[in-house]
Parts: structure tokens; sequence; C-alpha cells
């Protein structure tokens, strides 16, 4: 289903139910509001990037939690304004504002037999990942190992990589960057790819 011309209503309610398509159309349509937004509150221009990447995996990761009736761009905003606070302070609890519900099962809203084939696409898309990644060099592969599957924040990994903070994130950029460029997909689609491999 083409999602472009739908209204917010039928957008939120389609990610809840998990259609990928859904979800892009939401990031394609929100992604410059929310980097100007971004931008205002943070000079920096990576962290900013990051930070939208980040909020949008814990969108479609907790997908299934969240409240039935949204109003998108308001909702959208106050989560990217706490994802970056957050960002930007020492590593602790803080949570993204209202998406801090613990995500369901996914599988368990299928059959068995249309949960066979979406195990079937999903370790097909991991595949197709996984070959991507092995395309990068050794530091870009370390960088979205870090910080996409063990999930460290960006002070963390900088020390470990013996790097400055700025300098993780424009590695984690030019990653990411260089993901969506052999992979050949947008960046909605790449954040579906790596938020579903931590999943699965």
């Amino acid at each position: 289903m083409d999602f472009a011309e739908s209204s917010d209503i039928v957008l939120w309610e389609a990610l809840q139910q998990g259609q990928e398509k859904a979800f892009e159309t939401i990031y394609d349509r929100y992604f410059e509001r929310l980097y100007e937004y971004g931008m205002r509150l943070c000079s920096d221009e990576d962290l900013v990037k990051d930070a939208i990447q980040a909020l949008f995996i814990k969108l479609w990761t907790n997908r299934q939690t969240l409240s039935t009736t949204v109003n998108i761009r308001p909702y959208l905003l106050v989560a990217l304004r706490s994802t970056i606070y957050n960002q930007q302070r020492p590593r602790r609890n803080a949570v993204v504002v209202g998406l801090d519900q613990a995500p369901e099962d996914f599988l368990a809203y299928f059959s068995s037999e249309s949960a066979y084939i979406k195990k079937e696409q999903i370790q097909e898309q991991q595949q197709q990942l996984l070959q991507a990644l092995n395309q990068l060099n050794a530091r870009q592969k370390e960088m979205i190992y870090l910080r996409y599957f063990e999930e460290l924040d960006y002070d963390v990994i900088a020390e470990m990589m013996n790097i400055s903070v700025k300098g993780a994130y424009k590695l984690s950029a030019r990653a990411l960057q260089s993901l969506r460029d052999i992979m050949q997909i947008s960046t909605g689609a790449l954040i579906l790819l790596l938020a579903g491999f931590r999943k699965y």
C-alpha cells in the first residue's frame, strides 16, 4: 500500500500494525522538521541525526505499545528533544518521553504460517545487512556493532575506540551512509533493518 497521501491517523494505525511502508512514510514526512528543530536545540549535526535515528528505532521497536491516538508531529518533536537531552548528558537510566514501554513479542500477532514467512523474510534481510556490513572498513564495522548491536553510548564508544565523541558521531554517520549506498535503501529502511536485527 502507498501511504504517501495518507493521513497521520492512518499512518499511525498502520505503524502499530507493523507496516514498514507506513514507518518509512512517517520518517520521510517528518525528518526535515525534526532535523530543523534538533539543530535549534543542538549545533552538532551528527548528534542530531543520530538522535533522530535512535528515536525512530525506538518508535519501531515499541510500535505495539504506542498510544492509540497521537498527533504525530508534536509527539516526535517532544521525543526528539528528550533523546537529544539524554544523549548530551552522562549515561544514566533516562528514557525517551512517550516511548518507555517494553516492546511485546512481534510474532505473537501472526498465525504460525505467516510467522514462518515473516521469519524467512527477516532472515533474508539480515543476510543482506551482514553482507553489506562486511563491505565496510574495520572501524566502520566496529562502530555499527558497538552502537547498534551493543547499544553503547557515544562517550563509551569513543573511549573504547580511542577517538573523540565528535569523531565517534562522524564515524557512525559515515558507516550508515556507506550501508545505505551499498544496499541502495532509504535511511528509514536501514533503521528498520538495524532495529530488526537487534530484536531477532
